[in-house]
């Protein structure tokens, strides 16, 4: 029996539920952002560098896995919901292989943060805040697949709100040292809430092809969103003490508007999984999508690198004057690194995650070659420029590649076997 393919989502519920997903992370990363305001108020320059270096260290391992197996989770949940198929065999296979990735991402990350702080506390808390981060990446890109959107708004209000709490009791109690473990609780309890689950269908969504789509987009994730995170890892390693904390307060400005990207292409993805066609930027469609989004960007970069000067002394009175012209340059490089998300994702959206990996490899690698060679001379500043030139080389080639006439992924569901696959 012929199987008709489902219509793709209306422009309106596409709209609909990139506003939840956008608000929700909005409202995750304003608490993200509340949150190092208290500690920089609170404990001075230098623990505020270290719990920025330690929470961008945490999103960089997540990319190693969680993330990546949340993204395959969402595009192939989608598809599963679109035909009516059983997705549990797929979500049980990426979920054990998140399960074991966090642990050993976990373990990985505890003599890092040792390096960093000499703290034995908040080094060993920053293996949590890891497999929280990671369990928060993948839960969310799963649910969102499961057109839970509106959950997933909510959890992000809510356990942002949580962490918040959290934080003012363990200042309060001076227990300074526990400064991760609130964030670390908020991230684990959106992971409770909005936990992928698979759901039973008449065949089953076979799983030829799952694994190896996880594989590229971790790299493809690596390059895309990698070189934020290394630009404020940077500045831990190279910078002195005292001007890490002012990088710290323009990066954990500049992190919540990157944040606005990610939520539209965690809807992008599960949202075009099954239609036809190869992720073009030469549909219409998708071209309006990419040129409204870039329009909106450009408001709200320009918005906030015009009000930067204002801004950073209000959050952080003892870093802000020095910080305002860092954050300036870090907008540039977040605005170009967010609106390439758009393109990345209609290519995801399509199967053709190698092909996302190797355009955006070339900005990695340069990236980290700027970083490199400017780190002697420019501590401070050589994240920043190293993140705005690969940036800017990755979103030139994603878009080379989107208007390209590259053939639709392999590992696409809708081009394989209905047959209820073998589980092994």
């Amino acid at each position: 029996m012929t199987t008709v393919s489902p219509a793709p989502q209306s422009t309106s519920t596409l709209a609909r539920s990139a506003a939840w997903s956008t608000s929700g992370i909005v409202a995750q990363g304003v608490a993200r952002l509340a949150y190092t305001v208290v500690i920089g108020r609170s404990l001075g320059s230098a623990d505020l560098g270290h719990v920025s270096a330690v929470l961008s260290l945490s999103i960089f391992l997540a990319l190693v896995w969680p993330t990546a197996a949340g993204n395959a989770a969402s595009r192939y949940i989608a598809f599963a919901v679109a035909r009516g198929q059983d997705d549990r065999a797929v979500v049980r296979l990426l979920t054990r292989t998140w399960a074991l990735s966090v642990v050993v991402l976990g373990a990985a990350a505890v003599p890092v943060a040792w390096g960093w702080t000499h703290d034995g506390v908040l080094a060993a808390t920053a293996a949590w805040t890891v497999a929280g981060y990671g369990a928060y990446a993948y839960a969310r890109t799963g649910a969102l697949g499961r057109g839970r959107a509106r959950r997933v708004g909510l959890a992000d209000l809510g356990t942002g709100l949580l962490s918040l709490a959290g934080l003012v009791g363990v200042l309060a109690v001076g227990a300074d040292s526990w400064v991760l473990v609130p964030i670390s609780v908020g991230y684990t309890v959106f992971a409770v809430v909005c936990w992928p689950r698979g759901v039973t269908g008449p065949t089953e969504l076979p799983r030829a092809g799952v694994l190896s789509f996880t594989a590229w987009n971790v790299l493809a994730g690596l390059a895309t969103n990698g070189l934020l995170q290394l630009a404020m890892i940077s500045a831990e390693v190279f910078a002195a003490p005292a001007q890490v904390g002012v990088y710290a307060a323009a990066f954990t400005i500049a992190t919540p508007a990157s944040m606005v990207g990610q939520a539209v292409s965690q809807i992008i993805v599960p949202a075009f999984a099954h239609e036809a066609g190869n992720g073009s930027l030469r549909d219409r469609r998708r071209l309006a999508v990419f040129l409204v989004f870039t329009g909106g960007c450009v408001v709200v970069f320009g918005a906030i690198a015009a009000l930067a000067g204002f801004v950073m002394p209000l959050f952080y009175p003892e870093q802000g004057v020095a910080a305002a012209p860092v954050l300036r340059g870090l907008l540039i490089g977040v605005f170009v690194f967010t609106i390439a998300l758009v393109p990345a994702a209609f290519l995801l959206a399509a199967g053709r995650s190698g092909e996302v990996a190797l355009a955006s490899l070339s900005g990695l690698v340069v990236g980290v070659v700027v970083i490199l060679v400017a780190a002697p001379s420019a501590p401070l500043t050589a994240g920043t420029t190293g993140f705005v030139v690969g940036s800017v080389v990755s979103l030139a080639a994603l878009v080379v590649v989107g208007l390209g006439t590259g053939r639709t992924g392999r590992g696409r569901p809708d081009r394989q076997t209905k047959r209820r696959a073998t589980v092994q």
